[in-house]
């Protein structure tokens, strides 16, 4: 008997959370010198990985924006707020305290100055946990999904009209303009109100979850993913000098990853003998907001165990960003570990309100 959740979705939670613990690890290549080996490598990590966040929201988009067909929009906004809302705000609260009394690298900001009026500031600018901004993100796009969700009536040509002004705006524009060495990004053409908060990702995977676009179609996207991410691995061992490969959007790559996962888990739900996976993914899936959550901390501990280091430090803390153990085994360790507890604490009752 098949599972009524989607393989694919699954699959692609823990591949996106497994990609956000690689980039996390992978920071030399924001830190280190350019011309270094290992920043070089970091640049590279970042580029394969780099579709993490926007598979997530293509994912919430794939679920949610045809809520209307199970659950009234009260119901709806009930749940966000339960699952996502109450959380966000109890773990900010927490990593505020964190980061008045610990160090953690990155996302994690040190106050010295611990008082309401701070919080809320620092809530405010997201200089809590810089990592939550996807939370500001998604709960924007939360806001936005009664009206959208209209659309999925009768109106899916709409949808993909979102989807393919996002690729003109974000994809295309500022590759071109920067061959002539524009810059669009403090500019109001590149911030239009169709491509704001990272709408596109999130139309894109309903549009991919009802099966809007040709055999054809996909095969295209796909053929621009391989070529536009193949230019931005170049682009990482050029050291980012050639124009040519400057200012490549990642949208396609981050696309046509999805359609060739989600078409591989097609083709494993059609056979009985892969089903035995349905149940491991679903359960693994389950733990990805929660890793996303916990892992600065954990990623900190990992690092004091091994290395004894500390951003307080940061000349050695430097140090520890470019050590192989660092950035190669920390997110397999990371995932294991938090996975297995994530699972294990859900399943206390309260718990759901609080880690989800």
């Amino acid at each position: 008997m098949k599972s009524k959740r989607l393989l694919y979705i699954d699959v692609l939670n823990c591949l996106a959370i497994f990609g956000v613990l690689v980039q996390h690890t992978a920071q030399i290549a924001y830190q280190g010198d350019p011309n270094l080996r290992v920043t070089i490598i970091g640049n590279i990590l970042q580029s394969i990985f780099i579709p993490a966040v926007g598979i997530f929201l293509m994912n919430s988009g794939a679920m949610l924006l045809d809520y209307r067909n199970r659950q009234s929009t009260e119901t709806f906004f009930k749940k966000r707020v339960s699952r996502v809302l109450i959380p966000f705000l109890l773990w900010s609260i927490f990593y505020y305290w964190y980061g008045h009394n610990y160090y953690a690298f990155p996302g994690v900001f040190h106050h010295n100055i611990f008082t309401l009026h701070n919080f809320i500031q620092s809530f405010i600018d997201n200089k809590i946990n810089s990592l939550f901004w996807f939370f500001y993100v998604i709960i924007q796009l939360y806001i936005a999904t009664p009206v959208l969700s209209v659309l999925t009536k009768k109106h899916h040509n709409l949808i993909a009209y979102i989807v393919y002004i996002n690729l003109i705006i974000v994809g295309v524009f500022p590759y071109l303009f920067g061959l002539k060495h524009f810059d669009l990004t403090s500019g109001n053409l590149s911030v239009p109100i169709l491509v704001s908060s990272w709408l596109g990702y999130f139309a894109m995977g309903y549009l991919i979850k009802v099966n809007y676009f040709s055999n054809k179609i996909e095969n295209i996207f796909i053929a621009f993913g391989v070529v536009t991410f193949i230019a931005n691995i170049i682009n990482d061992i050029l050291k980012m000098q050639n124009v040519l490969f400057n200012n490549i959007s990642t949208m396609f790559y981050t696309f046509a990853l999805y359609f060739i996962v989600k078409r591989v888990c097609e083709y494993i739900s059609d056979h009985q003998r892969f089903d035995f996976l349905h149940q491991w993914f679903s359960v693994l899936s389950s733990a990805s907001l929660g890793i996303y959550i916990l892992h600065p901390m954990f990623l900190q501990l990992l690092d004091w165990l091994a290395f004894h280091a500390t951003p307080k430090y940061w000349n050695h803390y430097y140090q520890v960003l470019q050590n192989p153990i660092h950035i190669y085994l920390w997110p397999f360790v990371l995932y294991a570990v938090l996975t297995i507890l994530v699972i294990m604490v859900k399943k206390i009752k309260f718990i759901k309100y609080i880690l989800p």
